[in-house]
C-alpha cells in the first residue's frame, strides 16, 4: 500500500493476502492494527509500549478502505509450492489467535513491513535473508526525512526527536522496514526451487491505483533554509531586546518571548532526557539536540516574566540562563558542522542555535551587559610614583 496523508501512513503499509479463487475467498493479514486510546495512549507512547496486533480482513473491505484514502495497492504473487502456501495459511491463522496476535511495535525494527518480511523468510527457511545482502542505501533518519519531507511539522519533529543511533549505516535487510523497499527487494530476490533458481515474485498486479505524485527517492537538503530562518528569528530577537531598553511594552514582550521559548525548548529537552533514560525509544537515545533544547531553559519561564517586570534578580537569572543556553547552542552548532561526528542534526542546530544567540544578545543589550566577561584592567601609575595604598 502506498503512503497516505496521516502521520502514521507516511511510510506506506504492507500486508499478506491469501486467495482461494475456486472458493471466492480472500483474507488480508494486517500486522499494522493499533488503537490510540486517550491518556493511556499517551502514556504508552511515552514509555515506548506500542501494542500492535495482527488483524484479518477481506480484500473487498481493504480495497474500500484504501480507495477512500486515495492510496494504491500492488499485489506480488510469490513463487511458492502448494505445500508452502498451506504452511503460510496455517502459520498466519495461528498468529492471528487472540493469545498470539499482539506484539511490541518498533518504528524501524518490528513493524508491519518487517513482520511480512520475516514471515516470508521463515517460510523459505532463511532463503530471503541469504538473497538480500549488502549495505543499505540510506540511514534510518534519511529514509524518515525523505518520506516525511512534505509533512511540515512532522518532518521537523521527527528530525528533532531522532538520536544518533538512526544515523549509523544500515544493511539492505534493515531498509525493508519500509513497505516500498520490501516490494523492490522481493522483486529482485531469487529462490531455489527443485534445483532451479527462480524469481521469488511470480507475478505482480495493481489492485488499486491512486492519483498521487511519486515518493522522494532521497531526503531534501535543507540546512541552509533552516539556517536562514534561524538567523532571521535570532536577529529579530536581538533587535527586540535592543529596542526594549527604551520601551516598557517591548521589554514585556521580550521577557514573555524568553519565557515561552524557555518553556517550549526546555520541555522538549526534558522529553528527550525521559526518552533516553526511562523508555524503549532507542531511536531517541543520546539525542544531541538536548544542547539546543536544554532542560534547564525551563528556568526562563519564571526568569523571563521577572525580566518583563523589571525584577533585578530575575533579570540576572534570565541573563545567566540565556548565556548558558547560547554556549550549549554554540557547541551544538560546532559539533554539527564536523563531518561524520555524532548526530546528523545540522538542520536543527542551524535553526535553533541562532534563536539562543539572538535571545542572549538581546538580553545583553537590554540590560546593557557585555556579551562575555571583560578582563579587569590594573591601573598604571606614572614612573616613580607609588600606586594607591
Amino acid at each position: 500500500m502506498s503512503p497516505g496523508d496521516q502521520a502514521f501512513a507516511r511510510f506506506g503499509h504492507n500486508a499478506i493476502l491469501l486467495e482461494w479463487p475456486t472458493r471466492g475467498e480472500t483474507r488480508v493479514y494486517n500486522f499494522g492494527t493499533f488503537a490510540f486510546q486517550g491518556m493511556q495512549g499517551v502514556s504508552d507512547f511515552m514509555a515506548g509500549r506500542f501494542r500492535y496486533w495482527l488483524s484479518v480482513s477481506t480484500l473487498e473491505r481493504t480495497l474500500h478502505f484504501y480507495r477512500k484514502q486515495n492510496r494504491s495497492i500492488t499485489a506480488q504473487e510469490l513463487e511458492l509450492t502448494p505445500s508452502e502456501r498451506e504452511q503460510m495459511s496455517v502459520a498466519l491463522e495461528q498468529n492471528a489467535l487472540p493469545e498470539n496476535r499482539f506484539y511490541d511495535y518498533d518504528y524501524y525494527r518490528d513493524n508491519c513491513s518487517t513482520r511480512v518480511r520475516d514471515a516470508v523468510d521463515r517460510l523459505l527457511g532463511g532463503e530471503l535473508t541469504r538473497s538480500i545482502q549488502g549495505p543499505g542505501r540510506l540511514t534510518f533518519r534519511e529514509h524518515t526525512e525523505r518520506l516525511t519531507a512534505d509533512g511540515g511539522w512532522l518532518y521537523v519533529g521527527l528530525d528533532l526527536a531522532l538520536g544518533p543511533l538512526t544515523d549509523t549505516p544500515t544493511r539492505r535487510w534493515d531498509e525493508l522496514f519500509i513497505p516500498a523497499e520490501l516490494h523492490d527487494a522481493l522483486s529482485h530476490a531469487k529462490r531455489n526451487l527443485n534445483g532451479s533458481e527462480l524469481p521469488l515474485v511470480r507475478a505482480e498486479r495493481e489492485l488499486l491505483s491512486a492519483d498521487r505524485g511519486p515518493v522522494r527517492a532521497d531526503p531534501p537538503s535543507r540546512s541552509l533554509a533552516f539556517g536562514a530562518v534561524g538567523a532571521a528569528l535570532g536577529l529579530g530577537l536581538f533587535a527586540l531586546g535592543k529596542a526594549a531598553r527604551r520601551s516598557r511594552p517591548l521589554r514585556a514582550g521580550f521577557g514573555v518571548l524568553c519565557a515561552l521559548l524557555g518553556l517550549l525548548l526546555g520541555l522538549l529537552g526534558s522529553v528527550f532526557v525521559v526518552f533516553w533514560a526511562f523508555t524503549k525509544h532507542w531511536s531517541a537515545y543520546r539525542n544531541e539536540n538536548i544542547l539546543v533544547c536544554p532542560p534547564f531553559a525551563l528556568v526562563l519561564l519564571v526568569a523571563g516574566i521577572g525580566l518583563a517586570l523589571r525584577r533585578k534578580r530575575a533579570t540576572r537569572l534570565a541573563f545567566t540562563t540565556l548565556q548558558a543556553s547560547a554556549l550549549c547552542a554554540g557547541l551544538a552548532l560546532v559539533l554539527a558542522l564536523i563531518p561524520g561526528f555524532g548526530q546528523d542534526n545540522t538542520r536543527i542546530a542551524a535553526l535553533l542555535a541562532p534563536l539562543w544567540f539572538g535571545l542572549y544578545a538581546g538580553a545583553a543589550a537590554l540590560s546593557e551587559r557585555p556579551l562575555w566577561p571583560q578582563r579587569s584592567r590594573i591601573p598604571r601609575t606614572a614612573a616613580g610614583e607609588s600606586g594607591p595604598a
